[in-house]
């Protein structure tokens, strides 16, 4: 019988196995998907766009080349995007421990529940590292206000710890850095957002300049106003012009 010289008789001629071939189709299929999500991804300007694929197989990765990557130290914005990354329950060991050394070996259970009636920058330092388990923070029902630990509160109270600070004696610094990071963040999503904003195709009227009807001081943009003007006494009903719609009829009413 005649062989056909297909994939799978060239597979066999090299010695490759039948899983061989499987594992051959995968990997061109997968690198096709990452094709399309690389070209979607350039077309759209970011790949949080809804419309990028997002079923996209990893690549995969020189050894030698993620061991060099792996010795590579990460930027501070690495860093933030991998904070941001982490689940919000992954936070919450940290977060105990760094309550059991900063706070529960100096304050009780009374001391904390009578800080966290204030409105102030204590109660609010100490509901972010505190308020997701401690009853302090818990309402009438005994359930707690909060979900789980800030992220930014867990990040300053972890320097805190470094600087041998007190949470409660020093609210207001601990207040104030997290909003100055808070800010820090926003202020660097706001210029990527700008950023590529600005990348984006200009439509052909932006950069055009105003026409004379739109510049004030010439007769085109005065005689523009008039007509205006008219058009807004005609639609109001203004001088020289009267609404008869809502005039009762006089005639063959009693004296």
């Amino acid at each position: 019988m005649k062989k056909i010289l297909n994939e799978q008789r060239l597979c066999e001629l090299a010695g490759i196995t039948e899983a061989d071939t499987v594992s051959l189709y995968k990997t061109r299929e997968d690198a096709a998907k990452r094709g399309r999500h690389s070209a979607e991804k350039e077309f759209f300007g970011s790949d949080e766009d809804p419309l990028v694929t997002t079923d996209v197989p990893a690549a995969e990765v020189d050894p030698a080349a993620q061991a060099q990557a792996d010795t590579q130290e990460l930027s501070p914005d690495q860093i933030l995007q991998m904070q941001k990354d982490i689940p919000e329950e992954a936070r919450r060991p940290v977060a105990m421990e760094l309550y059991k050394e900063l706070i529960e070996p100096f304050y009780s259970e009374s001391d904390l529940k009578m800080l966290a009636t204030g409105d102030d920058d204590v109660a609010d330092a100490l509901s972010q590292l505190i308020g997701w388990f401690h009853p302090a923070f818990h309402d009438r029902r005994g359930r707690p206000l909060f979900d789980n630990p800030s992220r930014l509160g867990v990040q300053v109270a972890q320097e805190f710890k470094d600087e041998d600070l007190d949470i409660v004696d020093n609210g207001d610094e601990f207040a104030r850095r997290v909003e100055k990071y808070l800010y820090d963040e926003t202020k660097t999503e706001f210029a990527k957002n700008i950023a590529h904003r600005e990348a984006q195709p200009r439509h052909p009227d932006y950069d055009r300049p105003p026409s004379r009807m739109q510049t004030p001081g010439t007769p085109e943009h005065a005689e523009f106003q008039r007509l205006m003007q008219r058009s807004g006494d005609k639609r109001g009903h203004g001088k020289g012009r009267s609404d008869t719609r809502y005039l009762r009829p006089t005639s063959g009413l009693k004296k």
